[in-house]
């Protein structure tokens, strides 16, 4: 048996929460209706446009009723997993996109149904960066959500302060750089009172520098080889030297509290953030723009979530409630009321879609973009540990770069 399935049989086992329910493919009523369950993990914007867009669904496709479960991230794997291990899960529900390949192999969750969604419509007709992580096997398991790139973020005030132009931001690593030691301000003692940079390693924003200089994440297998490029090793330790030169702390500030408060002048992060500081910063005077630039391409890092279906679900109503959530019409909702980016390419290319010029930059760096690897949450840990020693301890950057590497590989395969 499937080392995946018993672990989770483990969690089932141990888990004090009590599932009940089946599949779609058992819940068509007497009426012909087919109940569709359904799974996320909760936000108050998220789930107040998920209620919006079910009932839209309803509407188009009357021989479907959605029951919506909205559950709490921290709880949602801790729900999830031992549902899987009891065929209890929702028929349709999402995951970190890295978790794909995983729950395929050992049939937890099934393809997308080609009379549906053909695997010849979802390569021509959505961005191919987005979907190649959903690809197993030469199928489609599901589609993506939350959809994030890594754009650049920055305090216009401490521009102007600085002697830098507010309208003009980086273009350029050295631009960059050069911008974050000019905006980052010590007292008389040597301690921090203003960073100009509050980026910390997360893995996502240092894959596409390493990418744009010329390294690698992963072999053509997909197994983790940075550390045993040199070029991957170099452009890591050229990133890590902002914060060996005392530049930015942790113990000065949290990263993005410390944007918000106006501690630190710039962060790489996600276009998620845009809409995050219209309430948490409301005050905030900041610009965006696209990741800095190595020989001209600004070349970004893609993350997401992903909807799939379980392997009991009914195929072709679990398919069709997926394509649905990936059409045009409700990915240009999530565009323009929550900032979430498209996928589909009719969307990536109309300039239409977003009247918010923040928001049409984030959709822009999409088109220079590939697919992030480091999508579950135990290869997240891995990786925040190491950057963490590397960052913070006289640790030698290559000896941890190959102790991480060895980890997220021994764990990449632990569960085929």
């Amino acid at each position: 048996m499937k080392r995946l399935l018993s672990v989770l049989m483990v969690l089932m086992l141990t888990s004090a929460v009590v599932f009940a329910g089946g599949s779609s493919e058992e819940s068509a009523a007497s009426d012909g209706v087919t109940t569709i369950r359904y799974w996320q993990h909760s936000s108050a914007a998220r789930d107040e446009m998920m209620l919006k867009v079910i009932e839209m669904f309803e509407a188009q496709y009357p021989q479907y009723k959605v029951e919506a479960e909205f559950i709490p991230e921290a709880d949602y794997n801790q729900r999830l997993i031992p549902a899987l291990a009891t065929n209890t899960a929702p028929d349709v529900f999402q995951i970190q996109q890295g978790m794909v390949s995983k729950l395929a192999e050992v049939g937890s969750i099934q393809p997308l149904d080609n009379s549906v969604m053909s695997t010849e419509s979802i390569q021509s007709d959505y961005l191919n960066a987005a979907v190649d992580g959903l690809n197993y096997n030469g199928m489609y398991y599901g589609m993506p959500t939350d959809t994030q790139t890594i754009i650049l973020l920055y305090n216009k005030d401490h521009f102007r302060a600085a002697g830098l132009d507010p309208e003009n931001p980086p273009q350029t690593w050295d631009e960059f750089f050069d911008a974050a030691r000019k905006l980052t301000i010590k007292d008389e003692n040597g301690n921090l009172v203003q960073s100009g940079w509050g980026g910390k390693g997360y893995w996502c924003e240092v894959a596409a520098f390493v990418v744009q200089h010329g390294g690698t994440m992963n072999d053509e297998n997909g197994d983790f080889n940075f550390a045993d490029n040199p070029a991957s090793v170099e452009a890591i330790r050229q990133y890590i030297s902002f914060y060996k030169d005392g530049n930015y702390s942790t113990s000065f500030t949290a990263n993005w509290a410390g944007f918000r408060q106006g501690l630190i002048s710039m962060m790489l992060g996600h276009p998620a953030m845009i809409g995050n500081l219209v309430t948490t910063a409301p005050n905030l005077d900041y610009g965006v723009a696209l990741i800095p630039a190595y020989e001209g391409r600004h070349t970004t890092c893609i993350s997401s979530w992903a909807y799939v279906a379980s392997s009991r679900a009914d195929s072709v109503a679990a398919t069709t409630f997926i394509q649905f959530l990936a059409s045009e019409e409700v990915e240009r909702m999530w565009t323009e009321e929550t900032g979430q980016l498209p996928v589909s390419l009719s969307l990536v290319d109309d300039p239409s879609i977003a009247s918010d010029p923040k928001i049409a930059l984030a959709i822009d760096s999409l088109k220079d973009s590939f697919v992030g690897t480091l999508q579950t949450g135990a290869l997240n840990s891995i990786w925040d540990d190491g950057m963490e020693r590397i960052r913070d301890t006289d640790a030698d950057l290559e000896t941890v770069l190959h102790e991480m590497q060895t980890a997220l590989n021994e764990e990449l395969h632990t569960q085929l």
